[in-house]
């Protein structure tokens, strides 16, 4: 039986999600340890990012006219 691809599920790994976001793993990386950036999950030794969590952590960076956070 052949499994679905990750990304076709909504389902990216660090990599594709570093280049979704336009920064590099390494970043990603950071983030993690530091608890900043997006929602990951893990699935064994592997990181993940939904693409609905991406999108939905880019909407909380958005700023309003004028440069204030929403």
């Amino acid at each position: 039986m052949s499994e679905t691809p990750l990304v076709y599920r909504g389902v990216l790994s660090a990599k594709e999600a570093a280049g979704f976001l336009a920064t590099t793993e390494g970043t990603l990386s950071q983030w993690r340890h530091r608890g900043e950036g997006p929602p990951f999950a893990r699935m064994g030794r592997k990181i993940v990012y939904r693409v609905e969590s991406l999108d939905a952590w880019l909407r909380e960076l958005e700023t309003a006219t004028g440069g204030e956070r929403r």
